[in-house]
């Protein structure tokens, strides 16, 4: 048997987390207070279907009913052995991905109208709830306001914003939360100390924190591991770990970082080029190297996060945080955590990492472009100041460009700018001429203002202020389509009267 049915859950005691849904499903028990119809919400592998078989099979107990206030059920009892067993005639679970249609929910509805077979409660188990379909929730919804006495439904969901409003006013919602990394361990160092498998605590750290929080998945990665034993006596290190779940080391990790930092760009595509071919996961290379530099960011904000690193590792962290700005980490930071989708979905997984090194590894080019640009923004205001300033010559001859630039900012702008023209210009000002006062009135808006001073500062070198005048005989001589240009041309050259 797999590991994860092996170990799942037969007492309330042996779930480890969700403290917060077993306590009031425990105390319901204990007082005979508890609903017909529940809804547990959360991620995968919380443990809501481990969680709704516990509350099923406590329910209909014979035996936890001898002693007084009790919850667990006894797991001897003929109910208790036939769930277990997953015989139980009296335990209905439905997988609403396969069985969503109303065709589905009338046939539960025709059945539950009879009694138990042998049990005091028919339960209904419906994962995945939120996959039926509009008709078969309104079947169901009728159900659920009357029930039946001796019906209780328990339904499961990955996706609750899905399911009706309707649907959510008549259950008991309980949401579950994603394991900890502390829970999942937890778990897992009681499952290896059972199974007598020797693994180092590395390895079961890399485990947990691939799991993302699920308590199945980290069994199933752990199973998965333990095939790497040749004798009951072998030990599982880290680095096999990572071997077998083609996961890369962290010495690679630490190692891309400082390619970085020193801008190679060679010996940084050379190194993913060598991962790619080794049939290492990227996309966990990729979250591995944000892990890194995020504990940089935060070490050189004062915030250690250090502390789940070899003392070599921490060293590391140290030096590399000497050779990174705050602003290069938030940038890179960034730049790797767009490029994981992309990575997932594209023909070659190599090509959006190799892209986002391209553009890290040209940082100080750009670094060296905005000192530029800041020393001749600095030297106009000198300049300025001291009544010397020197700006380019501005002509008409620009407009076509200001009209042709505003396109990429905004395309309503670009259509005004078509009807306007350049009344004139001085040393800080560009006035610019509308024919119809709301065409001003849109153009001198702080934003469009702003667009156009961008455009013509980004075109001269120089700044300007721009105003706009209204000019009612103002007449804009617009280009002509080709085909009507070159036809009024041939009529004009050969004197042809329309």
């Amino acid at each position: 048997m797999v590991l994860y049915r092996q170990y799942r859950p037969q007492k309330f005691d042996d779930i480890v987390g969700q403290e917060h849904v077993t306590k009031t499903l425990t105390n319901a028990l204990a007082t005979l207070k508890f609903g017909q119809a529940y809804l547990f919400a959360g991620p995968k592998g919380s443990g809501k279907t481990t969680m709704a078989r516990l509350l099923a099979k406590a329910l209909n107990c014979t035996g936890r009913k001898l002693a007084k206030d009790s919850f667990e059920p006894c797991n001897r009892c003929l109910s208790c052995k036939e769930i277990i067993a997953g015989k139980s005639l009296d335990l209905i679970e439905i997988d609403a991905a396969s069985n969503r249609g109303i065709d589905e929910i009338r046939e539960l509805r025709e059945k539950i109208r009879f009694a138990p077979t042998s049990s005091q409660y028919k339960i209904y188990i419906i994962d995945e709830v939120h996959m039926l379909t509009k008709e078969a929730f309104n079947a169901l919804l009728k159900t659920l306001e009357e029930p039946p006495k001796h019906a209780i439904f328990i339904m499961a969901t990955t996706e609750p914003q899905k399911v009706l409003p309707t649907i959510l006013s008549r259950v008991q919602r309980f949401d579950f939360h994603k394991a900890t990394l502390e829970e999942i361990s937890q778990l897992l160092k009681r499952v290896t100390k059972q199974e007598g498998i020797k693994i180092d605590e590395d390895a079961l750290r890399l485990i947990g924190q691939l799991a993302f929080g699920s308590y199945r998945d980290a069994l199933s990665l752990l199973e998965q591991v333990s095939s790497l034993r040749q004798t009951a006596a072998s030990r599982i290190t880290l680095e096999q770990t990572q071997e077998i779940l083609g996961l890369v080391q962290e010495k690679t990790v630490f190692d891309f970082i400082e390619l970085l930092s020193s801008k190679d760009r060679q010996k940084a595509f050379r190194l993913i080029d060598q991962l790619y071919y080794q049939g290492i996961d990227l996309e966990n290379f990729t979250l591995k190297t944000i892990e890194v530099l995020r504990k940089i960011a935060l070490l050189k904000i004062g915030e250690d996060q250090l502390f789940d690193l070899t003392r070599e590792q921490q060293a590391q962290v140290k030096v590399l945080a000497e050779k990174f700005s705050l602003e290069e980490l938030m940038t890179d930071i960034a730049k790797f955590s767009e490029s994981i989708p992309k990575i997932k979905s594209a023909h070659l997984p190599a090509l959006p990492l190799e892209m986002v090194v391209f553009e890290m590894t040209q940082k100080q080019d750009v670094g060296e472009e905005k000192n530029e640009i800041v020393e001749q923004k600095l030297e106009e205001k000198l300049e300025k100041k001291n009544g010397k300033i020197k700006r380019k010559n501005f002509d008409h001859s620009i407009w076509p460009r200001i009209v042709a630039e505003a396109r990429a900012y905004n395309h309503s702008l670009a259509a005004l700018l078509r009807d306007a023209a350049i009344a004139g210009w001085n040393d800080d000002t560009v006035t610019l001429a509308f024919k119809f006062k709301f065409h001003a009135d849109m153009v001198s808006g702080k934003k469009n203002t702003q667009i156009v001073e961008e455009i013509i500062a980004k075109i001269t070198g120089s700044q300007y202020k721009v105003a706009c005048v209204v000019d009612p005989g103002l007449v804009i001589k617009k280009p002509l389509d080709s085909d009507e240009e070159l036809l009024n041309g041939a009529k004009e050259i050969f004197e042809v009267e329309e």
